[in-house]
C-alpha cells in the first residue's frame, strides 16, 4: 500500500514550519488535535496554534522515525519527540489528524523534570501538591 501524496506534503509543509502550505493540504472542514490541544482545530485556529509553537521553539525539528500507510486514506507518522500523528486523507486531502505525544519527554528536554538523586520525584510532587 502507497502513502498517498498529500500526506507526504503534509509532513513536508510542517517540518518546514511552512504554516500556509501545510494548512493547503487540509480540507476545508480537516481537523487536527494532539495532547496541546483541548478540541480538534482547523482553518486559522491551526495557524494559530502551531504558530505560537514554532514562535516560541524557532529550531524545532521534526525528525521521521517511520511512515506507513494502514489502509488507503490512513497513514501513521511517527516522528522523534518521541510521537505519532495518525493522518485520514479522504477525497485526495487530510481531513482529521489525531497526534500523540509524550509530553513529559518535551518537560525533561526543557529541564523541568528533576534529575538529582537529592530530589526524589515523589518528594517533588509532594512540595507541588502542598503550595
Amino acid at each position: 500500500m502507497e502513502i498517498p501524496q498529500i500526506v507526504s506534503t503534509y509532513i513536508d509543509t510542517f517540518s518546514r514550519h511552512d504554516l500556509d502550505a501545510w494548512l493547503a493540504t487540509f480540507a476545508p472542514d480537516g481537523t487536527c488535535s494532539d495532547s496541546g490541544t483541548t478540541e480538534p482545530l482547523s482553518g486559522q485556529a491551526l495557524i494559530d496554534h502551531y504558530g505560537g509553537l514554532f514562535a516560541g521553539f524557532p529550531d524545532a525539528t521534526i525528525e521521521t522515525v517511520a511512515l506507513h500507510a494502514i489502509t488507503e486514506d490512513l497513514a501513521v507518522w511517527r516522528w522523534i519527540l518521541p510521537g505519532c500523528e495518525f493522518i485520514e486523507v479522504r477525497e485526495g486531502l487530510v481531513q482529521r489528524v489525531e497526534g500523540y505525544f509524550d509530553r513529559l519527554s518535551i518537560l525533561d528536554q526543557l529541564g523541568l523534570v528533576p534529575r538529582s538523586q537529592q530530589e526524589p520525584l515523589l518528594e517533588r510532587f509532594q512540595i507541588v501538591w502542598r503550595a
